[in-house]
C-alpha cells in the first residue's frame, strides 16, 4: 500500500485521467479536472436511473456489501489493512480491529432503513416515487446532488456514514478521504464491484460512487468547490479548511448546498448515586478508544457530590484506565511527555488533585478539580497542550448541586483549554433514574446534540441524526405536487 490508487476504481467513465502527487510519503493520483467534468457529465443521468429504483433494492445492495466485508474480515482477509490503519492514523491495532468490525453496523440494510424512515416520516417509498400525504398531494424526494463528501482523518467510520446515506439516496457522489483512512475507505467501496456481479441496481450504486484524494492546495478541488456543477458539499472539520471552502462554496455559481459538521467534544456527568465500578469503567472506554479523538469523546466529566465521593470515583477510574488503556496501548513521544509532565506539575500547584500513570504504552491523567475547571490557565501557559494532543486525558470538575453542571457544558467552546471546538456535541449520562429526564430536558438549552449513556457515548443509533440534521433528508430535494386547487 505504497500508493493511493485514486478515484472510483470500478467506474464505466473512460480515460480517468490523474496527476500524481507525493504526500506524507504516498504517491496520490488525483482526478484531473477533465475527468471530473466527464463524471459530472453523466452523474445526472446516473442519478435519474438510480432514483427509480425501489429504495429496497438499494438496501439490499449495501447490506449485501456488509456481508461481504465481515466475511472477508473474519477470513484474515484485511490483516495487512490493519497493519497500515495502525500505522497510518496512529491507533492500536486492537482498535482498528474494533473499528473494522463497524464496518459491517454502518452498512446494514435494516439499520439504514430505520435511519431513512425518520428522516423522511416514515415514507421512504417517496425516494423513488410520489407518495400521497393528504388528499391529492404528494411528495417525492429526489437527489440534490451530486454531493461532493470531504471527510474527517480521526476515523474510518464518519467518511462512510455521509457516503452510504448519499447512494443510497440516490446521489452520484464524489468522496474526498483523509489519506489517513483512504486505504480503509477504498477497500470498503471496492466491494461494490463483487456485488453488482448479477446487480444492475449494485453496478448503477457503484457507478455513483467516485473517490479521489486532493491536496489541501489543488487545483482540482478548488475547481469542485468553486466551479463545479455540485448540488450539496459536506465539509468534516474544523479551521482553517472550514473558512477557506466555506469562501470556494460562496463564490459557486451553482450555488451548492453546504453542510459542515465541524469540531465538537464531549462531556461526561456523574452522580454520586451512579459512581460505581460499572461507570468508572464505562468512562475509562470512552477516553481509551480513539485516544479521545471522537466528536463524541469525553473530554471533561462533572461528578455531582461530595469532593471525597469524587476522589473515590476517579481512584476507580484510574484502577480501570489501568487495565482497560493495557488492551489498546498507545505511543507518545519524548516532546509531548514532557509537556504532559510539566501540566500535571502545575495543576497540582494550582490545588487540583493529580492521578496518572507513566507508562509509555498507556499515559493516562486524571484531574480533580473543585468547581471550576483549572485547566483553561495551565494551558495558557502550555498551549502546544490543546484538545488534540491531549489523551488519554480527562478534568473531573466536582460540584455540589445539580443547576451548576449547565454553565459548566455552556462555557466549555469559550474555555481556552477546548481552543477550537465548536461546542459539546454529546453528553455521556451516568445518572439516577430520577434524574435522567430532568437534567436531559434543561441539556436541550444548551445546544447539544446528543444525550446518551456513559457507556456507549462512541456509539450510534440507526435513528440519530448528526449534529443535529437528519443527512439523509440534507442529499435530496423534496418535490411537491397538488392534483386539485386549493378552495379559497
Amino acid at each position: 500500500m505504497d500508493e493511493a490508487t485514486c478515484l472510483n476504481p470500478f467506474c464505466e467513465i473512460e480515460e480517468y485521467e490523474v496527476d500524481k502527487k507525493e504526500q506524507v510519503g504516498f504517491i496520490i493520483n488525483e482526478l484531473k479536472e477533465k475527468s471530473l467534468s466527464k463524471a459530472l457529465e453523466k452523474s445526472k443521468d446516473l442519478q435519474s436511473k438510480l432514483a427509480k429504483i425501489p429504495i429496497h433494492e438499494r438496501l439490499e445492495v449495501l447490506d449485501k456489501v456488509g456481508k461481504l466485508w465481515a466475511e472477508k474480515l473474519d477470513r484474515g482477509e484485511y490483516n495487512q489493512l490493519k497493519s497500515f490503519l495502525a500505522k497510518s492514523t496512529g491507533y492500536s491495532t486492537q482498535l482498528i480491529e474494533l473499528e473494522l468490525s463497524f464496518v459491517t453496523f454502518v452498512l446494514n440494510g435494516e439499520n439504514i432503513r430505520k435511519n431513512l424512515e425518520y428522516s423522511f416520516s416514515k415514507r421512504i417509498e417517496g425516494l423513488h416515487r410520489f407518495i400521497e400525504v393528504e388528499d391529492q398531494e404528494s411528495y417525492r424526494f429526489v437527489p440534490a446532488g451530486p454531493v461532493v463528501i470531504i471527510s474527517s482523518g480521526n476515523s474510518l467510520i464518519p467518511p462512510l456514514i455521509p457516503t452510504v446515506l448519499s447512494i443510497t439516496t440516490g446521489n452520484f457522489t464524489i468522496l474526498k478521504p483523509s489519506i489517513s483512512n483512504y486505504f480503509g475507505v477504498v477497500e470498503v467501496c471496492k466491494l461494490f464491484k463483487e456485488a453488482s456481479i448479477g446487480s444492475e441496481t449494485a453496478k448503477l450504486m457503484m457507478n455513483a460512487l467516485t473517490i479521489s484524494y486532493f491536496t489541501h492546495d489543488s487545483d482540482k478541488l478548488k475547481y469542485i468547490l468553486g466551479k463545479a456543477p455540485v448540488g450539496v458539499i459536506n465539509f468534516w472539520g474544523g479551521e482553517p479548511a472550514r473558512t477557506y471552502i466555506s469562501k470556494l462554496v460562496s463564490e459557486n455559481p451553482n450555488h451548492p448546498r453546504l453542510l459542515i459538521n465541524g469540531p465538537l467534544t464531549g462531556v461526561a456527568v456523574i452522580d454520586k448515586a451512579s459512581a460505581d465500578e460499572n461507570t468508572a469503567e464505562n468512562l475509562a472506554l470512552n477516553m481509551v478508544l480513539y485516544d479521545q479523538q471522537l466528536c463524541s469523546s469525553p473530554t471533561r466529566a462533572i461528578f455531582i457530590g461530595s469532593w471525597r465521593d469524587a476522589i473515590k470515583f476517579a481512584e476507580k477510574v484510574g484502577t480501570a484506565l489501568n487495565r482497560i488503556g493495557k488492551e489498546y496501548p498507545s505511543s507518545t513521544n519524548e516532546s509531548s511527555t514532557y509537556t504532559l509532565q510539566s501540566v500535571r506539575r502545575a495543576l497540582q500547584l494550582g490545588g487540583s488533585t493529580v492521578y496518572a500513570s507513566n507508562e509509555s504504552e498507556n499515559m493516562w491523567t486524571l484531574i480533580v478539580s473543585k468547581g471550576e475547571s483549572a485547566l483553561e490557565n495551565v494551558v495558557k501557559s502550555f498551549p502546544a497542550f490543546n484538545i488534540y494532543s491531549r489523551r488519554r486525558f480527562i478534568e473531573i470538575i466536582v460540584i455540589e448541586d445539580y443547576n451548576q453542571l449547565y454553565r459548566l457544558v455552556d462555557e466549555l467552546p469559550v474555555n481556552e483549554a477546548y481552543s477550537g471546538v465548536d461546542k459539546v456535541q454529546t453528553v455521556g449520562l451516568a445518572l439516577s433514574n430520577d434524574k435522567v429526564e430532568e437534567v436531559s430536558e434543561k441539556l436541550t438549552s444548551y445546544g447539544v446534540y446528543r444525550i446518551v449513556p456513559l457507556q456507549d457515548m462512541s456509539i450510534r443509533s440507526a435513528l440519530e441524526p448528526y449534529d443535529g440534521v437528519n443527512l439523509a433528508s440534507f442529499f435530496t430535494n423534496t418535490i411537491y405536487l397538488r392534483k386539485k386547487p386549493i378552495e379559497w
